[in-house]
């Protein structure tokens, strides 16, 4: 496992997280990864994994073991992931704060 996180995760995410796996072999790792473009930004994804290959970087924060493959590193750099709960209702947001590359978005 690394020192060096690719990924942060605020202390509610990572409770829920491993209220989540607890006892659950087949979510041992938390594996993070982008699914594609949206509008002006990278969205990413969120699945358990039971174990990580020599592809994947894996790191350890807040008592949760992150995965992310070794081609997405730049991509997810910078990605934090918590957990809210609003009377819309309660999920995991992921964003990333670097800036995107390019230029500023089109959107409304």
């Amino acid at each position: 496992m690394s020192d060096t996180a690719l990924v942060e995760m605020t202390p509610t995410a990572a409770e829920k997280v491993l209220e989540l796996s607890a006892g659950e072999a087949h979510r041992e790792y938390l594996h993070v990864y982008p699914t594609g473009q949206g509008c002006c930004r990278t969205m990413y994804g969120l699945v358990f994994m039971e174990e990580a290959t020599d592809e994947f970087k894996v790191f350890e924060t807040h008592g949760v073991k992150i995965a992310v493959k070794e081609a997405f590193h730049e991509i997810v750099s910078g990605v934090e992931i918590d957990y809210v709960e609003t009377p819309q209702g309660e999920g995991f947001t992921v964003v990333n704060s670097r800036p995107s590359e390019g230029g500023g978005c089109g959107c409304g």
